[in-house]
């Protein structure tokens, strides 16, 4: 069977499930509406008659109440009427119930027992009937009596039958028309341009590259035609082109392997040159603040002879990117407020032309932590100078140490004594885009940055077996979190402590 012919079917039979399914669905809310519709209507009519009955006085008024209910029974949808009075047993029967009346006295007995109306379909004499009774009460709200409106079932049902025939045919003239046309265009758009691609296909497993296909239109099969002429062009210049192409190949491959080389050469040159950088910008800082002391202008020359060299140099490397030349780290026990008081001096002069204030928040008794003391220097070095640098209308920054016990996310099971070092700043803060690339090398928000620092930084305290946490928001600041292993047993946590 083609596809196209399976398509029609497939999807003429969904077709038809779902306009059977509204016509089923269709036809029982018709019904639901017209049987409310009955309801609401013997309702009314049981209204009238109530607000009627209520108010007669029996027995003087009993060929009224007789009057009354014929008169309703003239109606061609009503079919009948019974009343009932309890205290003298009167029963009235329009002239249409003669006899067979006594069901629908009880349930005039039993709505006036149960104080509610009753609705019932049933039927009278085999006569489809729907029954409303409900009761008649005095001034003071007594039971006193009883009232059952009969009413044909046939109309309801005729009119039932209309809209189902009505719906029917509806259905029907949807079908066909839906299945013709589905079938049409199954032939025109799907038939015929697949019978074209196969065509050509059998021409390129014979070898024939210069058959092309011609399909009008924008759709995917016409796309697809598109695609298949151009393979076929592809191929033909593949058979031209396959003992050049393998010289190429070979070439490539050559350039390939060069460029590697070329590409370490200058991860490695580019580490050096970030591990200088930070040096240079302090003996940059430390030489303009001598200068600025000094009154002999030949020194001052010289000075200015070495700034400017300096910065020369610093230009030159900040141009130098790649990844870092990494070092094994050292295995010693420090003192981490040693560390951190090294490094505050040697930004004395960077925070002072900045304005900003430091605020260390540091426990005498914290345990040692394992690592080598340049590169960590070099760690918080990076870590504040950051900060400084996001401050630049001044502001503060915040050095604070604890012992805890924890664990990296994800490695909840194997919990040792860590130091915990926050850097934190009330710069700028970052966005949270912005925090998940921070350590992706090359990636900057500085206009002379390298976006190699954080990457260096993170790389030292990995090969420390520790970790950076970072918490910041927009106007919020930044506090960079760095946990370092201590030597266990030396110093508690706050949670053990506490």
């Amino acid at each position: 069977m083609k596809l196209g012919t399976k398509l029609t079917l497939y999807l003429s039979f969904i077709i038809i499930l779902v306009l059977s399914g509204y016509g089923y669905l269709d036809i029982l809310s018709r019904r639901d509406v017209l049987v409310r519709k009955m309801k609401a209507e013997v309702r009314s009519t049981g209204q009238t008659l109530r607000a009627s009955l209520e108010r007669i006085s029996l027995p003087s008024e009993m060929e009224y109440v007789q009057g009354l209910i014929n008169a309703v029974s003239e109606y061609e949808r009503n079919f009948g009427v019974i009343v009932y009075y309890q205290e003298r047993n009167l029963i009235f029967c329009s002239n249409s119930l003669k006899e067979g009346n006594e069901p629908y006295l009880d349930l005039i007995k039993g709505s006036i027992r149960e104080d509610r109306p009753e609705e019932v379909f049933g039927a009278y004499k085999e006569v489809p009937i729907f029954s409303y009774t409900f009761p008649l009460k005095d001034r003071r709200g007594k039971n006193i009596g009883g009232v059952s409106i009969l009413q044909y079932t046939s109309f309801m049902e005729e009119d039932i039958k209309r809209a189902k025939w009505s719906i029917f045919i509806a259905i029907l003239v949807l079908i066909g028309g839906t299945v013709a046309l589905i079938l049409a265009a199954t032939r025109m758009w799907l038939t015929h341009p697949i019978s074209r691609l196969m065509e050509g296909i059998d021409h390129l497993a014979k070898g024939d590259l210069d058959y092309q296909i011609h399909l009008n239109g924008r759709d995917e099969l016409s796309q697809l035609a598109i695609a298949f002429n151009q393979m076929a062009v592809d191929l033909k210049k593949a058979q031209e082109q396959i003992i050049r192409e393998s010289g190429t190949k070979l070439e490539l491959e050559r350039n390939l392997r060069q460029s590697e080389k070329l590409a370490t050469v200058g991860q490695l040159a580019s580490g050096l040159a970030h591990e200088i950088g930070t040096p240079l910008n302090i003996i940059y800082g430390r030489t303009e603040m001598v200068k600025r002391r000094l009154e002999d202008e030949g020194i001052k020359k010289n000075l200015d002879t070495i700034l400017h060299q300096t910065e020369r140099i610093t230009k030159i490397i900040q141009q130098l990117l790649g990844f870092v030349r990494k070092k094994k780290p050292e295995q010693n026990a420090l003192d981490i407020i040693t560390i951190l008081e090294n490094t505050l001096d040697l930004l004395d002069h960077q925070l002072q032309k900045q304005r900003v204030r430091v605020t260390k928040d540091l426990r005498d008794s914290l345990p040692p932590v394992i690592g080598d003391p340049d590169q960590l220097q070099q760690v918080f070095l990076n870590l504040m100078l950051n900060a400084i640098q996001s401050m630049p209308e001044g502001g503060t920054i915040r050095l604070s140490a604890s012992p805890r016990k924890t664990s990296r996310e994800g490695l909840e099971g194997n919990q040792r004594l860590y130091l915990e070092i926050d850097v934190e700043d009330t710069g700028a803060g970052m966005e949270k885009e912005v925090i998940q690339n921070i350590f992706n090398p090359f990636f900057t928000t500085k206009d002379t940055g390298t976006g190699l620092g954080l990457m260096v930084t993170q790389g030292i305290v990995q090969d420390h077996e520790g970790w950076i946490d970072v918490e910041s928001g927009v106007k919020k600041g930044s506090v960079f979190k760095v946990y370092l292993p201590c030597l266990e047993g030396e110093v508690k946590s706050d949670e053990q402590e506490s």
